[in-house]
């Protein structure tokens, strides 16, 4: 028997299911609304046709009780058995972007990079797009008894706040010779439909600093950080809040004077030269400060130093930053400017070798620090897109303080005013991994995936994906030729392995700008890498001004990547050579057509 409270939730949903069949007539999705684990009420929505050719799912604020705890949005487009041919598309940055039908159980939650997700079954191909409410959903890959279905999940009880928009999923059916580069395509022009993109060959017509970037490698060199105590498990302890740190230094300004004139003399004309680690405490130091210059470095006087003869040698110079974190042991530190939970207490993020790490509210660095650190880095010389930690690595966490309360969705707005302001006073805004809510400002990304990471560290939570765990380029077919991008987290100092790895030829493959940041540049070897690195770019840069509008398998272990200028870039990742219109890619090779 149903208890009074269930019991009126079964007759609301029963009611708006009759009201919304009478409403349109088209296709329809089930939604689960979730209260507990045994608290659940199904409705039927009918979906909407657009005049773009979708099939739009709209569920009002309104229809969204207060104690959900999530809602569930289920489609038959996007269901499968194991053996059926196609895949599933769930752009993510830890586990791989593409999953087959293969498994008998198993699931897996998603963080997703890009809102949305994509599938390709015997049915057709379709992609849905989140358009409201975009922020607070994650991705489910579910499979029971070789039943596969992959689903959105909008975590009301996480959003802190009552949600603030409609939920709104446009579905597309793209035909059944579509595949995973047209639903790319179709996230791309929506993109540019809403006015989130320009592309870079129109955006460096006024911009010289961004089509120095463009055109450029880009060089972070690590000065100092916290050392780590023996005995201390991990970057993530809480002991980093009881030890003495200690400052390790890795290079002093001295050296990352040396190691530009190095780059210099080895053939290097160009370059973004980034000091990472160069503010007091080092890498993870006391943020929200960063000044003064660490002196253990040489101070701030051979910092300018540094500065100058970079700039001489033809170099531009920019800084890594931190906005996302901030520390007890900062002097700016204050409880007024964090974020907060629900209880009003400042809300963690981890522990970093700074010690514990709390999440800033971007509305208090927006009004409070920010444009004092600008005039001093611009006061310095800084004349490069400047780069900011994790603020595209992950969705901002929402405030609660009742001073400077916001959601999730103005969070990101106030990083979008962040970034609108480095693009005016440094000609561009960069960040890591690619998170798109604030796509607009974002005009290079250090990594746009770490799988590979996940396959060297041997995590346990990366085997059991339901993901294949290789990298495959969904966020370079939406974003190329609009963002730049370095597309692993190993393939920053791809060069530094032999010609012919695996790492390397991702890289060309997903067309990426060459990045250097793991190795300390003290051995020759380093040096040559970079050069190397240069010299292959120079033919291949002007790609970067172009869209990815082809990428397939075209024999086995050959990979066709076709730009929108008619350029084909054709890798070998096979161990026979390849004949390709008249000319013989090597094998662990490529070619540019």
């Amino acid at each position: 028997m149903m208890k009074g409270n269930t019991m009126f939730r079964f007759f609301l949903g029963l009611y708006f299911t009759l009201v919304c069949s009478v409403l349109y007539a088209t296709e329809s999705i089930s939604a689960d609304f979730v209260f507990s684990d045994t608290d659940i009420i199904t409705k039927n929505y009918q979906l909407e046709n657009m005049s773009d050719g979708a099939m739009r799912l709209t569920i009002p604020v309104a229809d969204i009780p207060r104690n959900t705890r999530q809602v569930r949005i289920y489609s038959s487009f996007f269901e499968a058995e194991k053996g059926d041919e196609g895949y599933f598309i769930i752009p993510n940055v830890r586990y791989g972007n593409i999953g087959y039908f293969k498994h008998e159980n198993g699931r897996k939650f998603y963080d997703p990079q890009l809102a949305f997700i994509g599938s390709k079954t015997p049915k057709g191909a379709y992609v849905a797009i989140v358009k409201g409410l975009e922020l607070e959903f994650s991705v489910i890959m579910e499979v029971k008894n070789k039943h596969h279905i992959l689903y959105p999940r909008f975590n009301i009880n996480k959003i802190d706040f009552d949600p603030y928009e409609d939920i709104v999923i446009d579905y597309y059916n793209l035909g059944k010779n579509a595949t995973y580069v047209d639903m790319a395509k179709k996230y791309r022009q929506y993109k540019i439909d809403s006015g989130a993109i320009v592309s870079l060959k129109e955006r460096v017509k006024t911009n010289p600093i961004l089509k120095y970037s463009v055109e450029a490698p880009f060089i972070r060199v690590k000065l100092a950080n916290n050392k780590h105590p023996k005995g201390m498990d991990g970057y993530n302890s809480p002991k980093w809040d009881k030890v003495k740190h200690e400052l390790n230094i890795m290079n002093t300004f001295d050296d990352f004077i040396n190691i530009m004139k190095n780059m210099h003399n080895a053939g290097v004309k160009e370059a973004d030269m980034c000091f990472v680690g160069w503010q007091v405490g080092g890498f993870d130091g006391y943020f929200p400060d960063l000044f003064p210059v660490e002196e253990r470095l040489g101070g701030e006087a051979k910092m300018r130093e540094a500065v100058k003869v970079g700039k001489e040698l033809g170099y531009h110079m920019t800084t890594h930053i931190n906005n996302h974190n901030m520390y007890k042991r900062a002097k700016r530190w204050s409880d007024e400017f964090v974020s907060k939970n629900r209880k009003g207490e400042p809300r963690v993020y981890t522990y970093w070798p700074g010690g514990k790490a709390y999440n800033t509210c971007f509305q208090t660095i927006c009004d409070r620090f920010i444009d004092s650190d600008i005039a001093k880095l611009k006061d310095m010389g800084m004349n490069a897109p400047q780069h900011v930690d994790v603020t595209t690595a992950r969705r901002p966490d929402p405030c609660c303080d009742a001073i400077h309360p916001n959601n999730r969705e103005q969070q990101a707005q106030h990083q979008i005013r962040l970034g609108k302001k480095y693009r005016k006073h440094f000609g561009g805004f960069t960040s890591e991994a690619g998170y798109d809510h604030c796509i607009e400002v974002l005009d290079y990304a250090l990594y746009t995936s770490s799988v590979y990471a996940g396959l060297v560290d041997n995590l346990h939570t990366d085997k059991i994906s339901l993901t294949e765990r290789d990298l495959f380029p969904i966020w370079q077919i939406v974003y190329h030729g609009y963002v730049l991008s370095n597309p692993d987290w190993y393939t920053i100092d791809c060069y530094l392995k032999p010609k012919g790895h695996q790492w390397r030829l991702k890289f060309i493959e997903c067309g990426g700008r060459p990045t250097f940041y793991w190795t300390q540049y003290k051995s020759q070897k380093d040096i040559d890498a970079i050069a190397e690195a240069y010299r292959e770019y120079v033919p291949m840069r002007h790609l970067q001004y172009e869209t990815i509008e082809r990428h397939q398998e075209i024999a086995k272990g050959i990979i066709l990547v076709g730009y929108s200028n008619g350029s084909e870039v054709v890798v070998n990742y096979s161990d026979k050579p390849y004949e390709y219109k008249g000319k013989v890619i090597q094998p662990r090779d490529y070619l540019l057509f």
